[in-house]
């Protein structure tokens, strides 16, 4: 590296330091602040209705229901101004506002990964996940992607009216992405001359023909640029009668002849029971929703008698956990600095124009294009097999001091791969395939019958050999996107990924060697508590 190269990454490193530890001091003293006026007790021993979880699902229940007399609990702090900054997020994951959730090793993925093993990080705030995530708002399939939730043409179509109200919904505003680089923004003016499905009222227009594609600016839950979620509309509309309990863990549900009457939870090293006496919503995520089950009795028989929980319930709790996955990271190279480095985050320009309500890249959650396409495999009707995350940065563009880390990448492999594309001076780029269909289930089980316990997380990424193929298929798709480009300035990273290097670069057994090692979450897991009919035996709440 030169000397004006080494000058460069050392200043890129203290600017970064410096904004890293401002920011945390901030959100520490916040955190301090909010724990101290916030730790009360229920002021009541019974409610009406007691509603777990303030993420979307849980703010959107608790701004709808009508009674006043509800009490709305959170394992995490109030949030802050500070958090609704959209570049932020990232500094989030790894601090007291994420659970820390980690899978278990995973046996044909995340070999690049410590321990085989994949971070799920998760909201642990006033505003749950919402509050970590990159705002994209998508609901541009209509009927089209929703069609196979329901058997029930009648239950679509009640569900498709209660979406779209609360996606149009000026209280919970969705605008266009406003900040674009300039890999960004050729990237998707190449895409726009290839088809015309660009804008979000003809979205879907032309996705008749296999293989059609589609890319677009993104809508993001904003407002005037800033993170806006379920949780800010709920704050400022709430009821009166309302009361919110942050920094509480539930760790139970009671249930009596067979019906829930309340809960046990946790606050400040004491222990409240409280009742309800017409309902209990559970909208504690994907992870945390069968945990609270499963510690209440209610979950596998054959689990719960291995972890010494007396059985409530037998129900397929935890089982049909899947999650949309990626790879791709830093796989492409841009010839010119785009200005995302720490320094030209925090310069004086930016900052200005930030402040001021102009244009910054502060307003930037990392994916800055949308797009997707049909996979021949996929059956009901038209629905997207793989989705595009167009990223003007990599895990190298902090220069190894955070990002990395976020991913549990190990560091033999930063060192061996990313850090030489900083050693280079180059700047990578990111179009990330995602996998919207995946096959592989896995499951979701108690370590033990202690609360405190954090779970057992087994996705079994790419057990299914098709969800393995796809994403394959995902990285050939951005080869010939990048053949597309009007630039021609973007090429692929000729770098060797470390524990690939005994197969032929750019061939398929490289490829599938390169998905199953950089193989990582796109922070959307669901199905642990799968919606059915009574009658059948793979569900664990009906649609009532």
């Amino acid at each position: 590296m030169s000397l004006l190269g080494l000058i460069s990454a050392k200043f890129t490193f203290i600017f970064y330091l410096i904004g890293t530890t401002l920011l945390c001091a901030f959100l520490n003293g916040s955190y301090r602040f909010y724990e101290y006026y916030y730790d009360t007790p229920p002021v009541k021993t019974s409610y009406e209705y007691i509603i777990v979880g303030t993420g979307t699902a849980g703010s959107i229940i608790a701004a709808g229901i009508p009674s006043r007399d509800v009490l709305v609990v959170e394992a995490g702090s109030m949030r802050t101004s500070l958090m609704d900054v959209p570049l932020f997020q990232p500094l989030l994951q790894g601090t007291q506002y994420d659970w820390q959730y980690q899978t278990e090793p995973q046996r044909n993925a995340c070999r690049a990964l410590e321990g085989q093993r994949s971070n799920w990080p998760m909201g642990k705030v006033f505003g749950g996940t919402h509050m970590l995530n990159n705002m994209i708002h998508f609901d541009m399939m209509g009927n089209t992607d929703f069609s196979g939730w329901f058997e029930s043409p009648e239950l679509t179509r009640k569900f498709l009216e209660y979406f779209h109200r609360w996606g149009k919904d000026p209280t919970i505003p969705v605008e266009r992405l406003q900040y674009g680089t300039e890999f960004g923004e050729d990237f998707l003016d190449s895409m726009q001359a290839q088809t015309k499905c660009i804008e979000r009222e003809n979205f879907c227009e032309k996705m008749e023909e296999l293989y059609s594609r589609l890319f677009a600016k993104p809508n993001v839950t904003a407002r005037n640029g800033m993170r806006r979620t379920a949780s800010h509309y709920y704050w400022e509309q709430r009821r009166p009668g309302h009361e919110l309990l942050l920094n509480a863990h539930v760790l139970k549900i009671n249930v009596e002849n067979g019906k829930a009457i309340g809960l046990v939870l946790e606050k400040s090293n004491r222990t409240y029971k409280i009742r309800a006496s017409k309902g209990i919503i559970l909208s504690a995520g994907t992870v945390g929703s069968p945990k609270i089950l499963l510690h209440s009795g209610i979950g596998p028989q054959k689990h719960l008698k291995a972890v010494k929980i007396p059985l409530v319930q037998n129900l397929p709790v935890g089982e049909n956990l899947q999650d949309h996955i990626t790879t791709g990271m830093d796989l492409l190279l841009w010839p010119e600095k785009l200005p995302l480095r720490p320094h030209d985050l925090i310069s004086p320009l930016n900052l200005w124009n930030f402040f001021n309500g102009k244009n910054s890249s502060l307003l930037l959650p990392g994916c800055e294009g949308l797009g997707g396409m049909l996979l021949p495999d996929v059956p009901r009707g038209l629905i997207l097999g793989l989705g595009f995350m167009v990223m003007p940065a990599g895990i190298a563009s902090d220069g190894g001091v955070h990002l990395h880390k976020l991913i549990n990448l190990r560091e033999k492999v930063y060192t061996q791969y990313f850090q030489r594309i900083l050693e280079q001076n180059l700047q990578s780029v990111s179009i990330l395939p995602v996998l919207l269909q995946p096959k592989s289930r896995g499951h979701i089980r108690l370590r033990d019958a202690n609360p405190h316990s954090p779970p057992l997380i087994n996705p079994n990424y790419l057990q299914h050999p098709e969800d393995l193929e796809n994403l394959v298929l995902g990285i050939d798709i951005v080869k010939e996107y990048l053949e597309e480009m009007n630039s021609k300035k973007a090429e692929l990273n000729p770098l060797p990924f470390p524990g690939c290097r005994k197969f032929a670069f750019d061939t398929k057994p490289y490829w599938e060697c390169y998905v199953q090692s950089l193989t990582l979450t796109m922070y959307h897991p669901v199905g642990t508590c799968r919606m059915g009919p009574k009658r059948s035996k793979k569900a664990v709440v009906s649609n009532r």
